[in-house]
């Protein structure tokens, strides 16, 4: 019931990103990974018994959901390496598609979120590098 509610609203609403627990809903128009690092900047354990719906999920995503302790994961569209790291961690998920990698937004090459944590399994280490990742890119904007 949760997640229909989740889809029904992400739909309606135009959101990318939408979670909800027991008393609790976020919601997102933000894009790429920034609405799910955002929050688990302030709180790394934000997402926590979370059902989560959200419109991309890459590795990056994934590792930052399953850090944050997520208990169900839906995408749109998700990766192979998403979908492969969610099975090993036993993270219930689903997807509409399931796609080799996550495009960039210039739609010529790999995600640089999805391409920095490509080689990754430690998800401390991830979250670290997905950071400076991110410092890169804002500043190169």
């Amino acid at each position: 019931m949760k997640l229909s509610y989740l889809k029904r609203i992400q739909n309606e609403a135009g959101y990318t990103l939408c979670a909800i627990r027991e008393d609790f809903i976020f919601t997102s128009h933000a894009r790429g990974i920034a609405p799910i690092m955002d929050q688990i900047r302030r709180d790394p354990l934000y997402f926590h018994d979370c059902v989560v719906c959200d419109t991309i999920i890459g590795k990056a995503a994934a590792m930052m959901l399953v850090r944050s302790k997520v208990s169900y994961l839906h995408a749109k569209v998700m990766s192979e390496a998403a979908h492969a790291l969610l099975q090993r961690y036993e993270i219930a998920h689903s997807y509409d598609e399931l796609c080799p990698y996550i495009i960039n937004r210039k739609q010529n090459g790999m995600c640089p979120m999805e391409m920095c944590v490509q080689e990754m399994e430690d998800l401390q280490g991830a979250y670290d590098a997905l950071e400076k990742t991110l410092q890169h890119l804002r500043q190169a904007q």
